[in-house]
């Protein structure tokens, strides 16, 4: 994707103050459902269907909120059951340092909450209904459960914590390119894609602590933490990817990683094929809607 060029745009957001308390430009809001011009280049690839149970139009900015906050919802019931937050569950046995650690990312994850649920007010439109949540992944028995000690086993606590936090980071990434034309927006979800980044590499740190053969970012040398073909193993399709595009003039240009850009500081020098497989690591890749919101199905009943 022509990702680059998105990143020198979010470089100068990065310095701007923080979100104000209240979203601005009441009437502007109230026009996310509409589509607007230039929101994608042609080669990107369009969303399926927003995180809502009925088929919508997923081109719209509103969409985009509306997923994210389903997403973060998800998130934050996950952290607050944790931390025994919720009526009717236990905390998890985590260790000392790891509670805090989890009282962090689940302080994000409310008011992340907090924010999308007045976006998406501010604009007029509705919040979308209450949803029951089973991290087992048996959808309150219906099925047979994927992870059926998440609520008492940390190391499978963890596990689901970083699919989930995995997938948040490339969903906001796949969303991002329909909240280009309004400033505002943009900023929120990309300081949102950033906090998220960031508890995804902590949550990998702390399996990494426990044991677990993954890296702070997506790896092909992560031990796999899901069945090929299975929903949860959808959330990694792609991040092999090594192809990365700038825009020079009008033109596409494909970033030439393996021949001429001088990042082969290795010593022995790394062969293309190692210096490729670092490119696919340095990137997470966008994550569609349809994708996302099968993950949000599979924790929802």
């Amino acid at each position: 994707m022509d990702f680059l060029n998105l990143l020198a745009r979010l470089a100068d957001l990065d310095t701007t103050p923080a979100l104000p308390a209240a979203a601005p430009r009441r009437a502007a809001l109230g026009r996310l459902g509409q589509a607007g011009t230039a929101l994608l280049p042609a080669l990107l690839t369009g969303l399926s269907r927003p995180a809502a149970a009925t088929p919508q139009n997923t081109k719209t900015r509103l969409d985009a909120l509306h997923l994210a906050l389903q997403l973060e919802l998800l998130e934050n019931e996950f952290y607050s059951r944790a931390l025994g937050l919720v009526a009717g569950f236990s905390a998890v046995p985590f260790s000392a340092t790891e509670k805090t650690a989890i009282q962090t990312i689940q302080q994000h994850e409310a008011q992340h909450v907090a924010l999308f649920q007045r976006l998406i007010t501010d604009s007029g439109s509705s919040l979308d209904p209450v949803v029951r949540y089973d991290f087992t992944g048996s959808k309150n028995g219906a099925q047979p459960a994927l992870y059926p000690d998440v609520q008492t086993n940390p190391d499978t606590f963890l596990q689901v914590a970083q699919l989930l936090e995995d997938a948040g980071v490339r969903a906001y990434k796949g969303q991002v390119e329909f909240l280009q034309s309004d400033d505002y927006l943009l900023e929120a979800a990309v300081r949102t894609h950033s906090t998220e980044a960031r508890h995804a590499s902590h949550i990998r740190t702390m399996r990494r602590q426990r044991g677990a053969t993954v890296k702070s970012w997506i790896s092909a040398s992560d031990a796999a933490i899901t069945t090929p073909g299975s929903v949860p193993a959808k959330v990694y399709e792609g991040e092999d990817n090594i192809t990365q595009y700038v825009t020079i003039g009008t033109s596409l240009v494909q970033v030439p990683f393996d021949s001429t850009l001088p990042i082969n500081v290795g010593t022995p020098p790394l062969t293309p094929t190692q210096v490729l497989a670092k490119v696919a690591e340095a990137f997470d890749e966008p994550l569609n809607a349809q994708t996302a919101t099968a993950l949000l199905q599979l924790f929802t009943y």
